[in-house]
């Protein structure tokens, strides 16, 4: 029989699985669709797999006694760092690979601590260690000999210092007004937000949703509705810094997604730089882990 810690750590990995190949649903999507059009179904999509989780753990939820006002401006706030984040992720996987796209964002995994010392967080010297790492292995990945950089990596170094923004209002939102109902808003939020952008600079057509539908499905479904819920389950039950060293993989399997389903190849010198990221995600985490 499956122990309850064999459990958590399957379910996380399928979280972080599901995570890594939405990179390949995002840069598919676009194909057809702008990513502020995507971003708007997408996260659609995800509020309404999420309505029925909210539902059966109302109870749950509605036990945390918060005024109304605050969860409102929580769920703008929250989702307002997601907005700009999702749309700086989406907006680089235009002009990057969807490999290069994970593993730089892995990045926010190690900011968190750096932006934590304005909080008052301390921060152990393993740490720095580990940005430097992570910085030379961006530097692979994304910066060519004849020292150039994509434009796409500059969005997505982007997108990983607001993930590590939206991870810590995360944490500290969750614990007071429900994490379910914290999602649901900040869903609704990045939706509507990513919809009045699509509105104004991008061409709105019914029928480019059709040959969209596979990425929109997987994209809302699977990485943002199924995902999230799986993640929430498992940290019942899991440490927090053990959860985010295995959710990190994720990075791995965007990588795995972008060269077996979009055909995306990597040079060594980007595969150099990938691995150190990884490394660098993996060390913060490690060593997280040994204070517990």
């Amino acid at each position: 029989m499956v122990n309850k810690l064999t459990k958590t750590n399957i379910i996380l990995i399928i979280a972080a699985m599901l995570w890594g190949f939405g990179f390949v649903a995002q840069r598919d999507g676009m194909n057809y669709i702008g990513p502020f059009y995507y971003s708007a179904i997408r996260f659609g999509i995800g509020v309404l797999c999420l309505l029925p989780v909210y539902f059966l753990t109302r109870k749950k939820e509605q036990a945390i006694k918060v005024k109304l006002k605050t969860v409102l401006s929580a769920g703008v706030v929250v989702g307002l760092f997601l907005f700009l984040a999702v749309s700086a992720q989406q907006i680089g996987l235009k002009t990057t690979s969807a490999a290069k796209a994970g593993f730089i964002t892995s990045l926010y995994m190690i900011l968190v601590p750096v932006f934590g010392i304005f909080l008052g967080h301390k921060t152990k010297q393993s740490i720095w260690v580990s940005i430097i790492i992570a910085l030379a292995g961006v530097f692979f990945m994304s910066i060519s000999s004849n020292f150039t950089i994509e434009k796409g990596d500059l969005f997505e170094l982007l997108c990983a210092i607001l993930w590590a923004v939206h991870f810590l209002l995360i944490a500290y939102y969750s614990r007071r007004i429900g994490a379910i109902r914290l999602s649901i808003l900040q869903f609704s939020v990045c939706a509507v937000m990513s919809f009045l952008v699509a509105v104004v600079a991008e061409p709105i057509s019914i029928e480019a949703i059709t040959p969209a539908i596979p990425a929109l499905l997987y994209g809302g479904i699977g990485a943002v509705g199924i995902a999230y819920t799986l993640h929430v389950v498992a940290l019942k039950d899991a440490n927090p810094a053990y959860a985010s060293l295995i959710l990190s993989t994720e990075s791995v399997f965007a990588a795995i997604g972008g060269w077996f389903i979009l055909h995306e190849s990597m040079t060594s010198r980007q595969l150099i730089g990938a691995g150190l990221i990884l490394c660098a995600v993996i060390l913060s985490q490690l060593k997280k882990r040994e204070k517990v």
